[in-house]
């Protein structure tokens, strides 16, 4: 939230944290041998460095000397309609104007085209590939953003831009296009902020408020089912950040034999891996299998953490609401 004399940044793990998170776990889990494991390491390298870009933007935004009317904002989803949801990596709210920046982490030679709008990604005079345009990406999230804030009543120009972090070699840039690359992100946001305001500072928390409650992140667990992994063939005991099962010395109290580490609370971490993994839902029986704990500690834990419980007696069970992951601490 916003200390008042300051800039502000609202800071909530959003869907690219959760993403990464939930896939470290899940190769965690899955053995050398595993057929999907090198795709994987793949795709979540991508994931990460993906990540890494957006961290260098926030990096840049917070030091690009904003004046304390400002609030910053990063990956936001917002639900423009039942059904149909924007991701944007950052927002900046000012009195005068929003600001939307997407970031892009592609490298080497690069060439815009229109019609139809693509990206190109050129080796030797050669396409060796072909994606969506960013900037008609962006031109359709500021769209639906302006049609988002209309719909509660906000009217505040938008602008912002697609930012390069990896420097790329762009051979032509059209005029008019959203483009920029890392080093020009300051300079773009001193020019924006010369606009005169059009909502007062309190208006601008209203509406960072607004966006807060609001956001929808994109859900896509639990993974087994989306990858086909068939849950029961894994051991879903508590696990050191190595991969290494932990063994367990006392009631409260683990250890990784090959890092030589003492962990007290494995139950957060161990749980939430469950929950992004396998399955929404945990029973108390199913928790006493997993830490291999009596079912008054199983309870007990259960009960202190950010799930619905439901069912009754011996039948009761315990659900997550995967929109609430924020609440949960380790």
């Amino acid at each position: 939230m916003k200390i008042r004399g300051t800039v502000g940044e609202i800071t909530i793990k959003g869907a690219t944290y959760w993403n990464v998170f939930a896939h470290d776990r899940l190769l965690c889990l899955l053995p050398v041998w595993e057929p999907k494991r090198n795709e994987l390491e793949t795709q979540q390298k991508n994931r990460k460095a993906g990540q890494a870009g957006e961290e260098r933007v926030m990096e840049v935004i917070r030091s690009s000397g904003l004046p304390n009317d400002c609030l910053v904002l990063s990956d936001i989803s917002l639900e423009i309609i039942p059904g149909v949801t924007i991701q944007m990596d950052a927002l900046v709210l000012t009195p005068a104007i929003i600001l939307i920046f997407e970031t892009k982490q592609v490298a080497g030679r690069l060439r815009f085209v229109r019609n139809p709008a693509q990206l190109e990604k050129v080796e030797d005079g050669k396409i060796i590939l072909s994606m969506d345009c960013p900037a008609a990406q962006f031109e359709d999230q500021r769209a639906s953003l302006e049609t988002w804030l209309r719909m509660r009543g906000f009217f505040i120009p938008i602008g912002g831009s697609v930012v390069f972090t990896t420097n790329p070699i762009i051979e032509t840039i059209p005029q008019g296009l959203p483009v920029i690359k890392l080093r020009e992100l300051r300079g773009f946001i001193a020019k924006s902020l010369q606009f005169t305001p059009v909502i007062s500072v309190h208006e601008v928390e209203v509406l960072a408020n607004t966006i807060r409650s609001s956001l929808s992140p994109y859900i896509p667990f639990p993974l087994f089912g989306k990858y086909g992994f068939e849950s029961e063939k894994f051991d879903w005991g508590p696990r050191c950040d190595c991969g290494n099962l932990l063994d367990k010395t006392s009631e409260m109290t683990w250890s990784c034999r090959p890092c030589e580490l003492v962990i007290k609370d494995p139950y957060v971490k161990t749980l939430l891996t469950w929950f992004l993994l396998r399955s929404k839902t945990i029973t108390v029986k199913q928790f006493c299998l997993i830490f291999q704990c009596s079912r008054r500690t199983g309870v007990r834990v259960l009960n202190r953490l950010p799930l619905m419980r439901k069912g009754n007696a011996r039948s009761t069970y315990y659900e997550i609401d995967y929109r609430q992951l924020n609440l949960f601490e380790w």
